[in-house]
């Protein structure tokens, strides 16, 4: 006898995908019979609908106290296989509901959406061709509405709202490569090769490059910084001590140069001190430099039985061995006898900075009793402070005793006798280029940190540009000056200052250095000035701006220092 499907007449939602890894069996609830099954069921249930489909004038029917479905009438005057249908009243959402007479049993299959339904969803009444109203609560609430054909509500329930914060994971989905990511480069999209046009770096954007719209509209946005002479950055810590300076407070305005010979020499600090008034108020850094025109404050310094660290590339290669000051200059000995004389210091109070090494070595201030330091190895900068002193010239004698390592840092002078006013300091390093402030970067911040420095001038550039050391090492060492002495004097205001075009040659041009010191002041929050932008572009000395081929002479110093004057110190 052949088998055959027994059909069910009802709607099948789905029609069952065989798998591969199904195995394929027979029988009513067989895998190979469950599409077939479904299709015929689904064949079974259009027919019925099909052959149900009457004249509904003739076999509607109502509910009524003895019939409270209506169902009763309706299968009493239904053929089975056939369907009719009943009326469920005026206040019910439903118009009518169907029955199919299954064998003598009413079967509901379908109901019709009555006037109540509407009048429940829609408001009544004449709408705005603008503002159609979709649905309103028992209260006359719309939640929901159309406004010129779009789409509006009055807000989102917690489902919507978790399906839109989905909405981005989904886009990122979509959108990119499903890869394990480092937390730092993400990329944020991808072309059709595989190629990362855009992406996170430390969650900051990158970006491979701009096209020629964004280059051309940066380049308009920054054209007006790239001529300007002067940037002003930062100078909070500066201006308060100004003030309180104004207002009679007993204080001194800290202002420092560093940077190549252009700051070891005196003739920018002496300027800027001349511009000011003429005087300092105290002898400030007081430098292992005996170099004739680096003098400042009348203060000179004989030295016998030392060997001198300069840090610069044409007098050392390397770090120190026993620390620097931050100017990179030093005087140590090892197991000798020698001393450091500085003659003309006006200060009540001085500090001296020293390594602490092996060896011991004595201070005597005048005719005065010496004082005796013995170093405890540590290897780290240390300070002897001499206070209590008249407010007048001293004699500073520093005495090896000859066992052991002894290394002298300089000098710091503070003399409560003066009136307050600005305090200028020399702090460079002749022959430096900007990367030799890497050798002795860890010793800056030691000394300068007993400084309180406001404002520091760093002016660099010359032998960068004369010897062709490029841009990227000028950068670094400009950066890290900066950073050693933030560290130092958390709020120190600092100044770039490009040097003027000299007579030597290099490349880069040296513009490409004064642009990059340029960069450097906008990204750091420095204040900048151009000494390249405000000399002629070709080295002239017809007028005497220069005392050799490479430095200025205090003619050509004033034309900087009274830009410093005019932006910093302008009342």
């Amino acid at each position: 006898m052949m088998s055959k499907i027994n059909e069910e007449s009802q709607w099948a939602d789905e029609v069952y995908l065989i798998k591969r890894a199904d195995s394929v069996t027979g029988g009513n609830d067989g895998v190979a019979n469950r599409q077939a099954k479904a299709l015929a069921n689904r064949t079974s249930f259009l027919k019925v609908m099909l052959e149900g489909g009457i004249d509904y004038n003739e076999s509607t029917f109502f509910i009524t106290p003895e019939d409270p479905d209506g169902t009763i009438a309706g299968l009493a005057a239904t053929p089975a296989g056939r369907m009719f249908r009943v009326a469920q009243g005026a206040e019910n959402e439903d118009a009518f509901a169907y029955y199919l007479n299954r064998s003598g049993s009413a079967e509901k299959v379908a109901v019709s959406v009555g006037k109540m339904y509407m009048d429940m969803r829609l408001v009544p009444g004449n709408y705005s061709p603008a503002l159609l109203p979709l649905h309103h609560d028992a209260a006359g609430n719309v939640p929901m509405w159309l406004d010129n054909s779009l789409f509006d509500a009055a807000g989102l329930g917690p489902v919507l709202q978790d399906c839109v914060a989905a909405i981005p994971n989904l886009w990122a989905q979509q959108h990119l490569r499903q890869f394990d990511f480092s937390p730092y480069y993400l990329p944020l999209h991808f072309d059709k090769d595989g190629n990362v046009p855009v992406w996170l770096d430390n969650a900051k954007l990158d970006a491979a490059g701009l096209g020629p719209i964004l280059t051309a509209q940066i380049k308009e946005m920054v054209e007006d910084d790239k001529s300007t002479a002067f940037i002003t950055g930062d100078l909070y810590k500066f201006l308060f001590k100004k003030a309180r300076i104004d207002a009679g407070q007993q204080l001194s305005l800290n202002v420092a140069f560093t940077g190549d010979s252009w700051t070891e020499k005196n003739t920018l600090p002496l300027s800027l001190i001349k511009a000011l008034g003429g005087v300092s108020k105290n002898p400030g850094w007081i430098s292992c430099s005996t170099r004739a025109d680096g003098v400042m404050a009348g203060i000179t310094l004989a030295v016998t039985g030392f060997t001198k660290y300069d840090g610069d590339n044409e007098s050392s290669s390397s770090a120190p061995l026993y620390g620097a000051g931050p100017d990179g200059n030093a005087y140590y000995n090892v197991n000798a006898v020698g001393t450091l004389i500085w003659s003309g210091v006006k200060a009540t109070e001085i500090d001296l900075f020293y390594y602490d090494g092996s060896g011991s070595f004595t201070v005597t201030v005048d005719t005065g009793a010496p004082v005796t330091v013995t170093g405890g190895g540590t290897g780290k900068t240390k300070k002897l402070t001499l206070n209590g002193l008249a407010s007048q010239a001293h004699t500073v004698r520093v005495q090896s005793s000859g066992n052991g390592v002894v290394s002298i840092f300089g000098m710091h002078g503070t003399d409560s006798g003066a009136a307050p006013g600005v305090t200028v300091s020399r702090m460079g390093n002749g022959g430096a280029i900007a990367k030799d402030y890497l050798k002795w970067s860890d010793w800056i911040a030691p000394v300068a940190s007993s400084l309180d420095l406001d404002l520091l001038f760093i002016v660099i550039g010359t032998n960068d540009y004369r010897k062709s050391m490029g841009t990227a090492q000028y950068r670094s060492g400009i950066e890290t000056i900066i950073s050693k002495y933030r560290a130092a004097t958390p709020g120190i205001c600092i100044c770039l200052v490009s040097p003027a075009q000299c007579s030597a040659t290099g490349t880069p041009a040296l513009s490409a250095y004064d642009e990059e010191m340029r960069l450097i002041a906008r990204e750091q929050n420095v204040s900048y000035l151009s000494g390249y932008k405000t000399f002629p572009k070709a080295y002239d000395n017809s007028q005497g701006a220069w005392i050799d081929t490479l430095h200025l002479s205090s003619l050509g110093a004033y034309v900087l220092t009274r830009q410093i004057k005019d932006n910093f110190f302008k009342e």
